[in-house]
């Protein structure tokens, strides 16, 4: 039986970036709620745009998995979409934050700048 993909995998630094946010807002104990939202953008980016915020309590119908001691919560549907996608944490001139590469989205790298991912 083949083993399930996390829905996420951290960078060491997308992981050192969420545990200090997660310190200095006092929410050790906190979820991470990863939502996935249809964007009406590129067809070749597969129309998603990604948040992220932290949750005091899943939801009902939430997927709930711990990923390198880090609680991520999202929605069914959610999970499908994101499952073996990476967080990275970007820090240039231009932009800071965290990016979300998901493996999932087909055509990335088409030319028309979105790179199949955004944060």
């Amino acid at each position: 039986m083949q083993k399930m993909l996390p829905i996420v995998q951290f960078t060491p630094l997308a992981k050192q970036k969420l545990s200090e946010a997660l310190e200095e807002q006092k929410q050790n104990g906190s979820y991470l709620r990863i939502d996935v939202y249809a964007s009406g953008g590129c067809a070749c980016s597969g129309g998603y745009t990604y948040g992220m915020q932290l949750a005091e309590t899943p939801r009902g119908n939430d997927v709930v998995e711990e990923v390198e001691s880090i609680k991520i919560v999202t929605d069914k549907n959610n999970a499908d979409i994101l499952r073996g996608s990476k967080i990275d944490f970007i820090d240039t001139m231009q932009k800071q934050g965290f990016k979300i590469e998901n493996p999932n989205v087909q055509g990335q790298g088409c030319g028309c700048g979105s790179g199949g991912a955004s944060h």
